[in-house]
């Protein structure tokens, strides 16, 4: 559903989808570098988010170099809270849309990222009651991780908000917020769930998807449980359709039972997307006379109608 209206006072936010899977090479980036670029041909101003460490989506975007920038990066960003208000400092700009990039460093945050979602565990009282113990557990995580303090997780607890709270930062500047995340399992897959709760969920066409799909639906139920924090189904992506295979017809149909109240759009392979990855375009900037610009377009007309979104072109 689309966001509430904001209170008398306070700031207005879009809304936030997120391209997300359990299973990685899916063609997740595919999805969100060409939904970006759908939504920017409508006129409208994105940002782009690369929540995944192997940096995808800032490649496919065209800014490579930021993915191995000198700090601050998204890394400090999220985990030094001192540095928290420098995130529109490493934002960059694009002819379709600015990009919130990965960088390389963030391959080494997991033992941060944990130790955040820990420190909220302790701070809330999921872990232990004892004041005195809750301070040695504090002590002690501080004193394996570089960046991470309570003062990281403000007021969170369960430590998954850090995302969510740099993109709040620099977010009422766009129209839409799209973030694509990294396969789940981990604390960063929790962070862009947490921090864009309208999910978009891209699969292969063919059998090990199933269980891909199953797997990220058990990791969303058990992640709202912790959270509090709802996940709507917003749309499903069948990628990479070579041919009418039994494969592909089987998981489209399995596609259309499981999300059967919102779209299921179909995406054939294409070697124009690769070339518009490679040249660090959407496909609608590479080469807007492909064929899977229609069922892309179609895509960001969804996403335009389902959040009421104001188009200029």
């Amino acid at each position: 559903m689309p966001p509430q209206p904001p209170q008398a006072g306070q700031a207005t936010h879009p809304p936030r989808l997120v391209v997300a899977n359990a299973k990685g090479g899916v063609g997740k980036t595919t999805v969100s570098a060409n939904l970006v670029g759908a939504l920017a041909d409508h006129g409208l101003d994105v940002l782009a988010v690369d929540a995944d460490p192997q940096g995808n989506l800032t490649e496919a975007l065209g800014h490579l170099d930021a993915y191995e920038a000198e700090p601050p990066t998204l890394f400090d960003v999220l985990l030094d809270i001192e540095a928290r208000d420098e995130v529109a400092t490493i934002l960059c700009e694009g002819a379709e849309a600015d990009l919130l990039p990965s960088s390389i460093d963030m391959l080494g945050s997991t033992l941060e990222l944990s130790a955040a979602h820990f420190l909220g565990q302790l701070h809330n009282g999921d872990v232990v009651d004892d004041p005195d113990a809750v301070e040695a557990a504090t002590w002690a995580l501080e004193s394996m991780t570089q960046l991470v303090t309570p003062a990281t997780i403000g007021s969170d607890d369960h430590g998954y908000g850090l995302l969510d709270d740099a993109i709040a930062r620099i977010d009422t500047n766009y129209d839409v917020v799209i973030v694509d995340a990294p396969p789940g399992h981990n604390p960063m897959f929790k962070n862009a769930l947490y921090a864009a709760p309208n999910l978009i969920v891209p699969a292969t066409a063919e059998a090990s998807s199933k269980g891909a799909v199953d797997r990220l639906f058990d990791e969303i139920a058990a992640f709202e449980t912790e959270t509090g924090r709802g996940i709507d189904e917003v749309a499903a992506v069948t990628n990479r359709i070579r041919m009418s295979t039994n494969a592909a017809d089987e998981m489209t149909s399995f596609l259309a039972e499981v999300f059967d109240d919102v779209p299921v759009y179909e995406i054939p392979e294409r070697v124009a997307l690769s070339y518009a990855y490679d040249a660090g375009e959407s496909i609608f900037e590479y080469q807007p006379g492909a064929d899977v610009t229609e069922t892309f377009g179609q895509l960001g007309d969804h996403i335009i109608e389902a959040f009421g979104l104001e188009v200029t072109a």
